[in-house]
């Protein structure tokens, strides 16, 4: 069941708006070419703009070699605020005016067609000069806004890289633009890091020239005081006696040594002689001839030893050999002696060379005891220049290492790629935009024709007329206003089976329908609506044509005596009211339609009261025993009462409702009325009619039947 009733609400919405779109069609396209017009034009005239993108990366700063490790990895950590610094920092407007003295903006081309007229003379369209001078500085700010405006910095997460984006109208430009904040950038900030060491150096080489001055001044006060005491001191600012002293004492210490090894050495060969143990003598003469002396002894005494014991003691060779042993004894102790003198020799000089450093090392001592005072004097000043040399030589290696930091600075970006000029413009990306436009166009011409539609004071929808009125519509009437009058009237006549001809069939059957088994009894019918030029007339004469057409007598009484025509007589329904004339001197021919007509009368100012309401009564009834139905045109209701009478006393009463024109509000009043009068509503009529929304659901008739109701209105 919801599906079911859904399905007629869908249906209903669709012919709705299909209606409205061909009701408002061409409202919906003279706002849609506007819009797509307009649109077109400003996404054809806006102005291009490039993008290009350059890539730098952030660095650590410089690395020295002579730091830590650990110093070193805490210098590569970044964090983000170092990262949106550095950001700000290329951004800042100090690289923008270096950019823009390197870069300076090209001159603006005025196109147009007043600049053209001013070049050739007409001064009228010529700029007008500024009342106040320009000045250069705020011109070149407003020059650094602009072109912060175009230019974005963003780093990217988790990383060390930036990018920096600048729109521009010319590409290559953007390109040159992007690149030259990150050198301006990377020129500025070593010009910075250098003026910051040259601060620092410069105080340094100051600090450096006072220090030196300062050691220069202590060891000058050292060396003339060395020199007013006759002090002697070395190059080291030592005393000298102090040096020679110690000398002294180490000579003597040695010269004591050589004294006692040489002592020891006389006594142990004197001992080894004695005993002619020859082993010892050659282990302690260091002559080449008693060694060799001695060495051969020992083979003597060793060879005699084998011999004696394979020939006997009394062999003749062990006696020769005991002969060269016995020669060769004599000749060891002969050298032995010699030996021993050269070695007391030795002692001798030992003991003299030990007594003389004795000697010197007591004058030495001596003459320190006597140089104590100004020695310890001295060794003040010593200390002190001592000091300042310390110092400056400190300060000295600092100015060394800055003046070589100088070499190794670095920038705080450096590129990772460099921005290119773009081969295509990032806006206006015209064909989105133009789809964009077509899109845009096409909401604003149906929104418009639905504010429209919404806005009109009439009735767009036949749905709405059967909801306000609560009545049914017989029938639906086109628009004739393009038609000749004369055309108008015997429409229906000259085309009895057209559209129209079959709309006006159908309302005469509805009222016939409405009058039961009485066939024969005279009908009055009052056609009302709530404005004037509603069709009223119009349709009383199709009604009439069409009865008429059926052997029936039919009148029409024009009852709106406000809007007399002027080409009838004098004579009419407002007579007949007041009884000053009989009905049928006011009915007259129609010579267009052949209808009988009655025409409106004098204007009457006064309004109906019970004397002419019953002459109403009596004169319709007169009439209906000549004419099996009368037609009353009405007043409108809205600009006279009298049409509320006149429904009142008809035995029907259809109202008409001009299409889009009577607001809903004046229809429902006017059906609230009728009723409160008691008039019997057949039902609505509505004229003017669209055609497009006649035909919004197809056509009537197919081409075939079309052809065939031509051929029979033809014959």
């Amino acid at each position: 069941m919801s599906n079911a009733q859904s399905q007629p609400d869908a249906r209903d919405m669709l012919y709705r708006m299909l209606r409205i779109g061909r009701l408002h069609y061409k409202f919906f396209i003279i706002v849609f070419l506007l819009v797509a017009i307009i649109g077109a034009g400003i996404t054809m005239v806006l102005p291009r703009s490039y993008q290009s993108i350059a890539t730098v990366v952030v660095s650590n700063g410089i690395m020295d070699p002579l730091t830590t490790q650990n110093a070193n990895a805490s210098a590569q950590a970044l964090s983000d605020d170092e990262l949106a610094t550095q950001a700000e920092l290329i951004r800042s407007r100090d690289v923008a005016a270096a950019v823009l003295h390197q870069l300076p903006p090209e001159p603006k081309v005025e196109g147009g067609v007043k600049p053209w007229l001013c070049h050739h003379g007409v001064n009228f369209f010529c700029p007008a000069p500024p009342k106040e001078p320009v000045d250069p500085a705020m011109q070149f700010s407003h020059q650094i806004d602009g072109l912060l405006a175009g230019v974005d910095v963003e780093p990217e997460l988790h990383s060390r890289v930036l990018t920096i984006t600048v729109k521009n109208s010319d590409a290559e430009r953007a390109a040159m633009i992007a690149n030259a904040f990150v050198t301006n950038y990377q020129n500025i900030s070593l010009t910075q890091q250098r003026a910051d060491l040259s601060k620092t150096l410069a105080w340094l080489d100051e600090r450096t020239a006072s220090l030196r001055s300062r050691w220069v001044e202590a060891e000058t006060n050292a060396s003339h005081f060395n020199g007013s005491h006759n002090l002697s001191n070395n190059g080291a600012n030592t005393p000298l006696i102090d040096k020679q002293i110690a000398d002294a004492a180490t000579n003597l210490s040695q010269a004591q040594g050589r004294y006692a090894a040489a002592q020891a050495k006389a006594d142990a060969l004197q001992e080894a002689l004695k005993t002619g143990n020859e082993r010892e003598l050659v282990s302690l003469s260091q002559q080449p001839l008693l060694v060799a002396t001695a060495n051969s002894l020992l083979q003597l005494q060793n060879e005699r030893m084998q011999q004696a014991a394979t020939f006997g003691p009394n062999h003749p060779t062990v006696q020769a050999l005991d002969r060269q042993i016995a020669s060769t004894r004599a000749n060891m102790a002969s050298e032995t002696r010699g030996a021993l003198s050269q070695i007391h020799n030795d002692v001798v000089s030992a003991q003299a060379e030990v007594n003389q450093i004795q000697h010197n090392l007591d004058t030495l001592r001596g003459q320190s005891a006597s140089q104590s005072g100004p020695q310890a004097e001295y060794a003040t000043l010593a200390q002190e220049a001592q000091s300042a040399r310390g110092v400056y030589d400190s300060f000295l290696e600092r100015t060394k290492e800055l003046a070589g930091r100088v070499q190794l600075l670095q920038p705080p970006v450096v590129f990772v790629s460099h921005a290119t000029a773009a081969s295509a413009p990032t806006f206006p990306n015209r064909k989105k935009l133009l789809i964009g436009v077509f899109v845009l166009a096409s909401v604003c011409g149906v929104g418009a024709a639905l504010l429209k539609d919404m806005m009109s004071p009439g009735f767009g929808d036949l749905g709405d007329i059967r909801r306000i009125t609560a009545l049914p519509i017989l029938a639906t009437l086109p628009d004739m206003s393009r038609e000749r009058p004369r055309s108008i009237l015997r429409y229906v006549m000259d085309n009895p089976f057209s559209t129209i001809g079959e709309a006006v069939r159908g309302i005469s059957a509805q009222l016939a329908l409405s009058t039961g088994t009485e066939t024969h009894k005279s009908q009055v019918i009052a056609l009302t609506s709530a404005a004037p030029h509603d069709g009223k007339s119009t349709l009383a004469v199709w009604l009439a044509s069409v009865v008429r057409a059926g052997s029936r007598p039919v009148l029409v009484i024009d009852a709106d005596h406000r809007r007399r025509r002027q080409n009838l007589s004098s004579a009419g329904f407002t007579e007949v009211l007041a009884d000053r004339i009989a009905p049928q001197d006011a009915i007259i021919n129609n010579p267009i339609t052949g209808i009988d007509f009655m025409g409106p009368g004098a204007p009457k100012a006064h309004p109906f009261d019970a004397r002419e309401i019953a002459k109403l009564r009596e004169t319709l009834t007169e009439l209906s025993r000549t004419y099996s139905l009368i037609i009353i045109d009405t007043p409108p209701l809205l600009s006279m009462m009298d049409g509320l009478v006149l429904s009142s006393v008809a035995d029907q009463t259809i109202f008409l409702c001009r299409w889009r024109s009577v607001s809903r509000a004046a229809v429902a009043a006017c059906i609230e009325r009728l009723r409160a009068y008691k008039a019997n509503m057949a039902g609505v009529v509505v004229t003017y009619f669209s055609e497009a929304s006649a035909h919004i659901t197809g056509p009537h008739y197919t081409k075939d039947e079309q052809r065939l109701i031509d051929h029979l209105s033809d014959s």
